[in-house]
């Protein structure tokens, strides 16, 4: 295993550790009068990620895994009645999980102060706009009627030419549920969401306040004004920033790990074959 995968796997076991907010010397179950706690659940999740910690805390789920902790702590049981815990299988799998444990701890211990300040996030973002473009896009709203509803959608053309509201006529005429409450607002687009003859018309306007002529598609007749014309640009900072704060934090985990590996590595003796 790389270094680079073996930091990133330690990485994703510590953040999913990190993850569980509950009080962990709380008791959930009992068995045989031993008592189950948080910390014992958690434990039990950790392998499985964040998905599964996030499962814990529905009451469903909770039922689930605590029924699967404590069908193991009475197998364990089973196994201490039979003496298992006496085997060599047994004590050398107990020494691998208590060498990884310590080692989960230390890095835990190495990483405590990695932090990731707005100042920083703010930096990386102006350094890498290119990184965060979005495509070009239109806002747009649209009146939708039935497809042979043609002389409608004339006379529609037409008051709003007369200088009719086009909000108000979306909600008196608009068949579109989503959208006709809003005066026909269906807010940001980019291409290649709507359909192609829409589409194409959206983007063809030039001017907000631009109302095309009416556009058939498989929905029906579309009267579309455009509000407004967005070219490509990058993505509002505060929009992409916890984003950005999350890579830097684990940027800067991998390669403190990896720098203390290196040093380590040159503390004790090691051998590959």
């Amino acid at each position: 295993m790389s270094k680079k995968i073996f930091t990133g796997f330690i990485i994703t076991l510590i953040f999913a550790s990190f993850a569980f907010a509950a009080d962990l010397d709380k008791v959930v179950a009992r068995v045989n009068s031993q008592d189950i706690t948080e910390r014992e659940v958690l434990l039990f999740l950790q392998p499985f990620g964040q998905q599964a910690i996030m499962l814990y805390q529905t009451p469903q789920g909770r039922k689930m895994v605590l029924d699967d902790v404590i069908s193991l702590r009475l197998f364990s049981l089973e196994g201490e009645k039979a003496k298992l815990d006496e085997t060599k299988e047994f004590k050398d799998a107990l020494e691998s999980t208590r060498r990884a444990m310590l080692a989960q701890s230390a890095m835990r211990e190495i990483l405590k102060d990695v932090k990731v300040d707005d100042s920083e996030a703010k930096k990386f973002y102006d350094e890498n706009k290119q990184s965060f473009m979005q495509p070009e896009r239109v806002h747009a709203r649209h009146i939708l009627i039935s497809g042979d509803a043609d002389e409608l959608a004339q006379k529609i053309i037409s008051d709003l030419k007369a200088g009719a509201s086009f909000d108000v006529l979306a909600r008196e005429y608009s068949q579109d549920p989503g959208s006709k409450t809003n005066g026909g607002d269906l807010g940001e687009f980019p291409r290649g969401v709507m359909v192609a003859d829409f589409e194409k018309a959206a983007f063809a306007l030039e001017k907000p306040g631009d109302i095309s002529e009416p556009v058939k598609s498989q929905f029906g007749i579309h009267i579309i004004k455009l509000e407004e014309k967005i070219p490509e640009s990058p993505a509002p900072f505060e929009q992409v920033k916890d984003r950005i704060m999350q890579e830097l934090r684990e940027k800067k985990t991998q390669e403190l790990l990896k720098a203390r590996s290196e040093e380590l590595e040159k503390i004790y003796k090691v051998e590959r074959f």
